[in-house]
């Protein structure tokens, strides 16, 4: 899953803990529990559709990645702003190399320019959002 080998990714830089195999650590996959109070959530959000995509062997999925930091909004700003420079351009990269969730990541680029303040949460937290478009190799059966 590209969510997966994004986390695992920010992980290994440092920008967030994900601790797949507990409850523990602050970047989620698809939800953003109530606490920790400062925490990430990666969602896969499909991508366009692909004309080609039948038998050309990529993928172009899309993501966002949510970032909740405290009522103080300078720390949930540093740490969206941190991921967005982590994913802005990256390119010929294998994401989870080795692992169960490894994907060749192409390029990654921004929708926007810069992480959104969308808000804040019931807790009065501070939220910012940031969307990305992926281009992966998806080598399977049919498409090679």
């Amino acid at each position: 899953m590209i969510e997966v080998a994004l986390a695992k990714y920010l992980h290994g830089l440092g920008l967030v803990a994900y601790e797949p195999s507990s409850t523990s650590g602050d970047c989620f996959i698809d939800a953003l529990p109530s606490s920790p109070e400062e925490a990430v959530m990666i969602k896969a959000t499909g991508g366009p559709a692909l004309p080609d995509g039948a038998w050309n062997p990529w993928d172009e999925p899309t993501v966002q990645i949510l970032v909740r930091g405290s009522e103080d909004p300078r720390g949930g700003k540093q740490v969206a702003q941190a991921i967005y420079d982590a994913l802005q351009g990256l390119h010929n990269t294998t994401l989870d190399e080795g692992g169960a969730d490894a994907v060749y990541l192409v390029s990654a680029t921004a929708i926007q320019s810069a992480p959104a303040h969308i808000g804040r949460d019931e807790n009065h937290r501070h939220l910012f959002s940031q969307n990305h478009a992926l281009h992966v190799r998806a080598d399977t059966p049919n498409r090679t």
